[in-house]
């Protein structure tokens, strides 16, 4: 029996998503080892995009762990955290995503610095 509740998650979905394998196995890899959430984000996305609306449905028990486990961090100029930002998993593609978040800080942020870098990064433990 499976310890880890996201380990559980991706084992139902191998059977389903069997012609997306190395997707599934670089998501579990990362989560695994707490590595690489843009990687993470970017096969839910591709497990998205190549499945029917069947399918995705069985997605929601991935998507709501990574929401609950990965945030968006913009850092400033001097890599200081200026603002953490909740994972939302709702456009239907990476690009649409990545394209939200950008133009969320470009219209609805002002900060004191001339450089703005957003990365994905797993939150901090409690």
């Amino acid at each position: 029996m499976l310890r880890d509740p996201v380990e559980a998650v991706i084992a139902r979905l191998c059977p389903l998503f069997s012609r997306q394998a190395d997707e599934i196995l670089d998501l579990r890899n990362c989560v695994r080892q707490r590595i690489r959430p843009g990687l993470c984000v970017s096969c839910y996305f591709k497990l998205i995009v190549g499945s029917d609306s069947a399918s995705q449905v069985l997605l929601s028990p991935l998507r709501a762990w990574l929401e609950s486990n990965i945030e968006v961090v913009a850092r400033d100029g001097e890599s200081m955290v200026v603002e953490h930002l909740p994972l939302k998993l709702d456009p239907p593609d990476l690009e649409s995503y990545c394209s939200q978040i950008i133009g969320e800080f470009r219209d609805n942020r002002v900060y004191a610095t001339d450089l703005l870098t957003l990365e994905f990064r797993y939150k901090q433990a409690a």
